[in-house]
Formats: C-alpha cells, structure tokens, sequence
C-alpha cells in the first residue's frame, strides 16, 4: 500500500508535489462512472494524484462497453481509469458507511456523479461529507442543476446535447437534429469538472477551507455551446439583427471538401487568408471580389465563398492543397481514418497514445495524457481490475485482519480478501 494509503491522517507521508508530478500528494476519491467524471479523475491521477475509484459491487457499467476483450475490462474503461485503485465497496450494506467515513477523512478530493436524491441516499452529498472533513473539495455533476426543476431527471450525454442545443446545430447546418457522434457533453464536462477541482484544491490553500462546486451538465453544456453561438440574442437592448447562430460554422457548405483523390479540411478565415488561396490555387479575379474584400459581406455571404472552394478543390488532388495550405500559411489537412489516428506512431513518441502491460490482456493502448507533461511525469499505467485494492485499502484505513475478512465475508466490499 502507499504511503498515501497507509498514512490516513498523516499528510506528512505524502510524496511531495515536483513540477513533474505537481498533484503528488493529493488523495482522491473517484465515486464517478461511465465518461464524465473519470476522466476529470484520470486527469488527476496523470498529474500525481493518487485516486481511489470506489465502485458498487457490480462494478462501472463503462467496464462492458466497446471493445471488451477481458470482463469489465473493455477499452473506454481502460482509456479513462489508468493509474487508480480500486474497491467495491456495497455503500448500502451494514457497514459500509464507517469505511467511507475513514475514506471521507483520508481524502482531499470527493467526485462523484450521482444524481442529487441517490448521492444523498448514500451519503456522498456535499453537506454529510464536508462536515466530516471540512477540508474537503467536494465536487459533483449532474444532468441538470440541483436548485432546478430538473434536479433529479436522469440524464445521458444524448440527453445533454439535445438539452443544451448541440444537436439542433445540425439541424441550422441544413441536416435534421442529431447527435455529435462522440459523448461530447460528458467529455467538456470532464475537463471543467478537472478545472473545478484545481480551482478548489488552489483555493484552500490559501484559506485553509474546502469547497464544494458542482458541474450541471445541461447548464454548462447550453453556456459552452453559445459561447460562439449567441448571435443576436447577445444583445437584448437593441432591435433583433437575426437569429442565434454562427452564420460561418451553419452553413451547410462548411464541411470536408472533395479533392480529386479524397477529402480536405482547408479553411481561409482572413481576408489574406482567401486572397492567398485563390491566387494560389489559379483564380485571382475572385481574391478582389467584394465578398471576400469586405469583412462584412464576407461573414454574411460565407456559404457562397465555401460553394466557390469546393468547385476549386475538386480539380487538384489533396496533397497539392496541403501544399498549397502549408505555403499560404492556411490550415489544410486530409481527412484521417479513425483507425489510422489510433496506431498513428507520431502520437505514440509524442506520448499521446501509450502502450500498457497488462497481466491478462498483454499489451493495451491507450489515449496519454491530454497534456503534454514533463518525462516521466505520468507513467503509463493499467486501468484496474474491479475491487483489486480493496483488501490494501482497508488495511491502510487501520481495519485490522479480523475486520477486513468480515467485510468481505458479508459482501460489503467484493474482490479477493
């Protein structure tokens, strides 16, 4: 067990925070699942925090997903909880709660995302947890916030793009309604549920108080989405100029382009950008057109310029764009195929993507950390299997034998004694 671990109470058995592993130190309990909150956990654990994933009997329901070529141990799981413990520990047992009582007074950090009503059922709310550790960072996410009418709706990543109105984009975009096919609300929440938790941990330290923050996804998903998408809704005081919407990002013509050998992603903005473009690609009578000369009919009329593009690019092949792109100075890039992003060996030396040892399944990969960190910073480390740790953590909680193989015995924490 580590000194983490085994010191509970003890800060002074903490490894000290470096610039490499600046969370060093720091104990968390991971009481999330699925996407969201594991991968603010995962975050913390890549920047040296030690994390505890406490999970019910039956383990993370993310365990079974995609790819599973071992139970409970599929690749989603595997990407989002490398470098934790865990344990299963059955919160609704006899029992149960003095463990988590140790847990709540060894931790710095408490995440779960649980919906308000079920938190509170087993004790893992703000109130019952920061009054036993006042210095506590108690942070939790939820579909729709706590002091709404929406308060104990479930929700899924779905849900929230529907809610927020991400999937109406598409249907502004020329399309019907639908979804972003990667769980979008759950990731951006994630990262600012990470971004909570450092602002908290930040924070006492210089008071000496915990905090307790919560995440509404549906809230701040609608916040992230019109950031850049308020239109003339941003402006109540003054006579309505359109609807809300990025007029560049909605239309229909804003996609990857054909080339005569594939698809590109090339994208002038500037008015330099378009100039440069065009003369390049063979059509400088449109560079000193008024629609790309004016910025103001060049925002209004952008499908147009985008139309023009796509019948340019259809008559060179994609490397010659990228070309063309890289000696403009505008963004170009072909299309990539999902699976050649994932064995890409640029984003394995860069440590991106990383390869872990497994005593089951041989070698596994999976994403890196989403920042670059200084060598050696996060070690490429396994995703555990479920309850591995749970007899270590008892016993670096102060259960003695007879206690630990009682717990066990009685089915309030799962896995091997």
């Amino acid at each position: 067990m580590s000194a983490a671990v085994a010191g509970v109470g003890e800060a002074e058995a903490s490894p000290r925070p470096s610039p490499a592993r600046p969370l060093a130190g720091v104990r968390v309990l991971d009481f999330t699942a699925i996407v969201l909150g594991p991968l603010a956990t995962r975050c913390l654990a890549d920047l040296g925090a030690e994390v505890v994933k406490v999970e019910g009997p039956a383990g993370d329901g993310i365990r079974h997903s995609a790819a599973v070529p071992a139970p409970g141990m599929g690749s989603i799981y595997m990407a989002l909880n490398g470098g934790k413990k865990s344990i299963a520990l059955d919160l609704k047992a006899p029992g149960a709660q003095e463990i988590l009582r140790r847990l709540t007074a060894w931790a710095d950090v408490a995440v779960h995302n649980m919906r308000p009503a079920s938190a509170r059922a087993l004790g893992l709310d703000a109130a019952t947890m920061t009054a036993a550790n006042p210095r506590l960072i108690h942070c939790s996410a939820s579909g729709f916030a706590q002091d709404g009418p929406r308060a104990d709706d479930p929700a899924v990543d779905d849900v929230i793009q529907a809610a927020s109105g991400l999937a109406d984009l598409f249907g502004r975009a020329g399309d019907a309604p639908r979804y972003v096919p990667s769980v979008m609300a759950d990731k951006v929440c994630g990262l600012v549920m990470g971004q909570a938790i450092l602002a908290g941990l930040y924070q006492r330290e210089t008071t000496g108080q915990g905090m307790a923050v919560e995440i509404p996804m549906a809230e701040t998903m609608s916040a992230f989405v019109l950031l850049e998408h308020m239109g003339a809704a941003a402006f109540p005081d003054r006579a309505p100029a359109g609807p809300a919407g990025y007029g560049r990002l909605l239309t229909p013509h804003r996609r990857p382009f054909r080339t005569r050998d594939g698809y590109v992603a090339l994208t002038p903005y500037t008015k330099r950008d378009w100039q440069a473009f065009l003369r390049a690609a063979g059509a400088p009578e449109l560079a000193e057109h008024p629609r790309v000369v004016d910025p103001v009919r060049r925002n209004a009329e952008v499908a147009e310029l985008y139309a023009a593009l796509a019948e340019i690019l259809l008559s060179r092949d994609t490397e010659t764009w990228i070309r063309i792109g890289r000696e403009t100075g505008i963004p170009a890039a072909a299309i990539r195929p999902l699976d050649e992003v994932a064995a890409d060996p640029d984003l394995a030396r860069g440590g991106w993507l990383r390869e872990v040892e497994t005593p089951d399944l041989g070698r596994v990969r999976v994403p890196g950390p989403l920042l670059r960190l200084p060598p050696g910073a996060a070690p490429a480390q396994s995703a555990p299997a479920l309850g591995r740790d749970g007899a270590e953590i008892l016993e670096g909680l102060g259960f003695d034998a007879a206690e630990r193989a009682a717990f066990f015995r009685d089915g309030v924490v799962a896995g091997v004694a």
